[in-house]
């Protein structure tokens, strides 16, 4: 800085316009002082590692809604994995209804066999019932039957027997006769009575074949009229022979049938267990998976939740952060207008002066405030202006810089200006019930920093 002056000097000491350089000269001490100063102090320093802060608080809040904010595909998933399994569980509904309709024709179809099952039992006992009523006629016809066969061999044996009887006894008569017209033509000489003998030989004869005629014809008769009877009692018993074998015989086939509809109804109810089975098994997987996804998006909502949370505390820390660095900048804008009192001070001081040597001085005591300024942040900065060449024009500036409260005095009257800021805090959170809490603070700031010079 020192150089500086001293070029500034030889500059002056040239042909140029003084005024036009010792202005030049002061910008340029005021600019390297300001940068000096801005640059050694520990504000500037915190007032840096503020910012970094705030940047790197920026970028992770940034990173926080592009992961967290935008809406991600995870719930996409979720709800496609849903309506997936709700897609298969509305097939499988539809096939358990499909299955339950079966299963009700096939028992309606199971009713209608049963009732002709039953209708096939009572035709087979209504038969039963009949033969076992028409099996004492059958039996008393069987029974007149053969006691009729017997009764015309027994007569076919009499009337064979009355036959020889009857021969032998005519032949005995007509002995007799024969002998007694002998003996009575040999003793008295009677009349011959052979021919009367013939003639009733011959009455005889046809008595007894009209009698046998007449029991030929009605042993015949009647055993017309037992055969009739028996074969039409044969015929009957033929006929309720063969509707016993026909029922019989629908009576295996309905059986068999039966069978076949039991065992396959029996098949099919299995088939049903099974199915009913495993839709349950089916269901509680699916009520397993459900009931995980809930609890992983439950465990996503309080996830994300903390997140908003910390979220929302990163903004309160960044709300507090850029109110510490905006009442950092007004400290940094009243340090700023000091300095530039102070120069223009030095300014006047340099035109008074009108000479290098009050250049010099002007230099050594700003010199001396740069390196007095950074002391504690109770402390402060002291140096004496004057002495030397010069003569002390300037008695002296103190000035004071440190934290928060800092006052500042100079040789000329400097109104300080405090800025009163009230910050409203608001933080949102969003619930494991999708509700709001909502809470409000409020912080009041004061801030203090030199004012503008008035000109």
């Amino acid at each position: 800085m020192r150089r500086a002056h001293w070029q500034c000097g030889n500059a002056t000491a040239g042909s140029r316009d003084k005024a036009h350089y010792s202005h030049f000269c002061e910008r340029t001490d005021r600019a390297h002082d300001a940068h000096t100063v801005f640059s050694y102090s520990p504000v500037a320093t915190k007032v840096r590692s503020l910012e970094q802060q705030n940047k790197l608080l920026e970028t992770e809040i940034e990173a926080l809604k592009n992961r967290y904010l935008k809406p991600t595909g995870l719930r996409l998933l979720y709800e496609e994995q849903l309506q997936e399994l709700k897609r298969l569980a509305e097939q499988m509904r539809i096939q358990r209804d499909l299955a339950i309709a079966a299963k009700d024709a096939m028992a309606g179809q199971l009713e209608m066999i049963k009732v002709k099952y039953e209708e096939a039992v009572e035709m087979r006992k209504k038969a039963e019932l009949d033969i076992e009523a028409f099996r004492p006629d059958v039996d008393a016809a069987t029974a007149a039957r053969i006691a009729l066969a017997k009764q015309l061999e027994n007569l076919e044996v009499e009337l064979e027997f009355l036959r020889r009887v009857h021969k032998e006894e005519i032949e005995e008569l007509m002995k007799q006769i024969y002998a007694a017209h002998a003996t009575a033509a040999d003793a008295y000489s009677l009349p011959d009575l052979s021919s009367a003998i013939k003639q009733i030989q011959l009455q005889y004869d046809d008595i007894a074949a009209k009698n046998l005629q007449e029991m030929d014809s009605w042993y015949k008769s009647k055993f017309d009229d037992l055969n009739n009877k028996s074969s039409k009692h044969v015929d009957k018993v033929r006929s309720v022979r063969e509707e016993i074998v026909t029922a019989k015989k629908d009576i295996q086939n309905k059986e068999r049938d039966l069978d076949s509809l039991k065992t396959k109804n029996e098949a099919l109810e299995a088939q049903i267990r099974e199915t009913q089975e495993k839709y349950r098994k089916e269901l509680e997987e699916l009520q397993a998976r459900i009931e995980a996804l809930q609890l992983e998006l439950k465990s996503s909502k309080q996830r994300t939740a903390m997140l908003l949370r910390e979220y929302q505390d990163l903004l309160n820390v960044k709300m507090a952060l850029e109110i510490e660095i905006t009442t950092y900048r007004k400290l940094i804008e009243g340090e700023d207008s000091r300095i530039t009192s102070v120069m223009q001070s030095m300014q006047t001081m340099s035109l008074m002066s009108g000479s290098i040597s009050v250049h010099s001085a002007g230099a050594a005591g700003v010199a001396g405030i740069v390196d007095k300024v950074g002391g504690g942040p109770d402390g402060g900065a002291a140096s004496g202006l004057g002495g030397g060449n010069g003569g002390g024009l300037l008695n002296g500036i103190t000035s004071g810089v440190g934290g928060p409260g800092t006052t500042v005095d100079y040789t000329q009257e400097q109104a300080v200006e405090k800025t009163e800021r009230k910050t409203v805090l608001i933080r949102t959170v969003k619930t494991e019930d999708d509700t709001l809490e909502s809470n409000t603070q409020e912080k009041s700031y004061s801030i203090s920093g030199a004012a503008d010079d008035e000109e």
